[in-house]
């Protein structure tokens, strides 16, 4: 796999948090890749109009040709669906508008765990509750025959939040995503039944930092909480609201 790399980014009216999000990220990461094209989705929540504009502006400013949907109705899975079935390169970095990069990432720590069956590289963030050990992402249940357990099911876990991927297997996903639904819920059972049959031929590795930590760090929740701003599921749709 060569380096070049499409970026896709999803970002909501929250101009300050994305230009330090792509600062981020363009000093410690994409400086280090050969950029092929940066596909962006800006949906109509939280902000107004003149926030709208910004976040346009700042993503302008940093990469002049980026191609930049902005939809009328805002909707997660759409979005990610939109961004990465526009991809072309062999290699896609998908980026949400509210994180921060604490190590800088090059194609040398990347490109030789994206083979085989690895078609993600997911850079760790504390909320994963990762063990410190464990290379991939899965998840282990118990499975039960007539309410007695009889051994474990795994599932390999795969989501949207900042990470590497496979081209083709972006693509692939994008193709099988539900857009009505969260994005990441429909990864996982019972969630999107033909998504999920395809996830768990592959396998997401985690990348930490060199000493074993938090490689990104989120900066959304503080922005949220300060606002009372929750996330609530409802029958597999992400809504934002305010909190009770």
């Amino acid at each position: 796999m060569a380096g070049r790399l499409d970026v896709t980014l999803v970002a909501g009216r929250r101009p300050e948090l994305l230009a330090r999000t792509l600062a981020s990220f363009a000093e410690g990461l994409f400086a280090h890749f050969d950029l092929a094209g940066f596909h962006a989705n800006i949906d109509p929540i939280f902000g107004d109009a003149s926030d709208h504009a910004r976040c346009r502006e700042v993503i302008l400013s940093r990469f002049p040709d980026a191609a930049i949907s902005e939809p009328r109705a805002a909707g997660f899975g759409a979005a990610v669906q939109r961004v990465w079935a526009a991809t072309r390169a062999d290699l896609v970095f998908h980026l949400e508008d509210d994180w921060l990069l604490n190590e800088p990432v090059g194609p040398a720590e990347v490109l030789p765990l994206l083979t085989g069956s690895t078609k993600s590289v997911a850079l760790v963030a504390r909320e994963f509750g990762w063990n410190g050990r464990d290379l991939y992402n899965v998840r282990r249940k118990r499975r039960r025959f007539l309410g007695i357990p009889v051994g474990r099911r795994t599932l390999n876990v795969f989501g949207t939040s900042p990470r590497f991927l496979d081209g083709a297997f972006a693509r692939r996903c994008a193709a099988l995503i539900d857009p009505a639904l969260d994005p990441e819920k429909q990864m996982r059972p019972p969630g999107n039944p033909a998504l999920i049959a395809y996830l768990n031929q592959y396998r997401c590795r985690f990348l930490p930092t060199k000493a074993g930590a938090a490689l990104i760090t989120d900066i959304g929740r503080e922005w949220r909480d300060a606002r009372g701003i929750e996330k609530v599921l409802d029958q597999g749709v992400s809504r934002w609201r305010q909190a009770p």
